[in-house]
């Protein structure tokens, strides 16, 4: 890491990390629930190796940013735009005029809205593991989505143990190694996660949908999904491809709904074409 900070939407404080100066600025934009270091330090030197300037994030509600408490359960207290315009205080703090990014999962929505709002501030989007918030697409299993719905536990053994087992159901269909697994467990939790932060964020998703604004978004899109994701379908992918015009989809074979080592060069690799095919 070459420095850190703290950018400020209004009240909302998120704290940042850059963790190379030379090459393409990349945002990284984390997931439900997921500070920073989801984005283990691994990937992100994948990312630098190929020419890119990186930097990551923890959304409002996580982490070391700010929380947003309010009338959760009974209505959202923000939402995905004001979490794109977080991302974009973020742009600011980092000093980057223009920026590609890149985001997983919830976070994956947040740089689709960021496509709609201030495509002026991006040089291209990267949705991996998203869908826009059709329904009927990206739909989870049953099994996926009872596991989603599990508030996980306060107590740090307890929290590890729940997420080993949750992580399972919508991880990659491939041997993942259990020390890794754990290992970033701990991590996760050590940095910080919150349970009622959570819950707020999903609350954020609730009846949001891009299609409308996506299909006006005029910028290099490439959208990633794994076919082996159970926690958002592969079908909201290629909805968030059919919708945007002019992006770019690739499947990535046996990916689930995590970013495990062994898919750290492929993404990488397909980020630096992709960005290459553009320039």
């Amino acid at each position: 890491m070459i420095r850190s900070g703290r950018a400020k939407n209004g009240d909302v404080e998120l704290a940042w990390e850059q963790w190379n100066e030379q090459g393409d600025p990349l945002l990284l934009v984390n997931g439900l629930g997921s500070p920073c270091v989801a984005y283990q330090i691994g990937f992100l030197e994948a990312l630098a190796e190929r020419g890119f300037a990186v930097a990551r994030f923890d959304n409002r509600d996580v982490g070391e940013s700010s929380r947003c408490p309010g009338a959760y359960p009974t209505e959202a207290t923000y939402a995905v735009a004001d979490m794109a315009r977080d991302a974009t205080a973020v742009l600011d703090d980092l000093g980057w005029e223009t920026s590609h990014v890149f985001g997983q999962s919830m976070g994956g929505m947040i740089v689709q809205q960021m496509a709609i709002d201030v495509p002026e501030r991006l040089r291209s989007v990267t949705s991996l593991m998203s869908s826009t918030g059709q329904r009927g697409v990206g739909k989870p299993t049953a099994e996926a989505m009872s596991a989603l719905m599990e508030r996980a536990p306060d107590d740090r053994d307890a929290w590890i143990e729940h997420r080993l087992r949750t992580e399972k159901i919508w991880a990659s269909n491939v041997e993942l190694d259990p020390a890794w697994s754990k290992q970033k467990a701990e991590e996760l939790f050590e940095y910080g996660i919150d349970a009622d932060g959570t819950a707020r964020q999903y609350k954020a998703l609730a009846g949001d949908v891009r299609d409308a604004g996506l299909a006006q978004v005029n910028l290099p899109f490439l959208v990633m999904h794994g076919s082996a994701d159970t926690l958002i379908n592969p079908d909201g992918g290629r909805h968030t491809a059919s919708v945007v015009p002019g992006a770019d989809y690739v499947e990535i074979q046996d990916m689930g709904h995590d970013l495990p080592p062994m898919f750290w060069d492929r993404l990488a690799n397909e980020q630096r074409q992709f960005v290459d095919a553009i320039n």
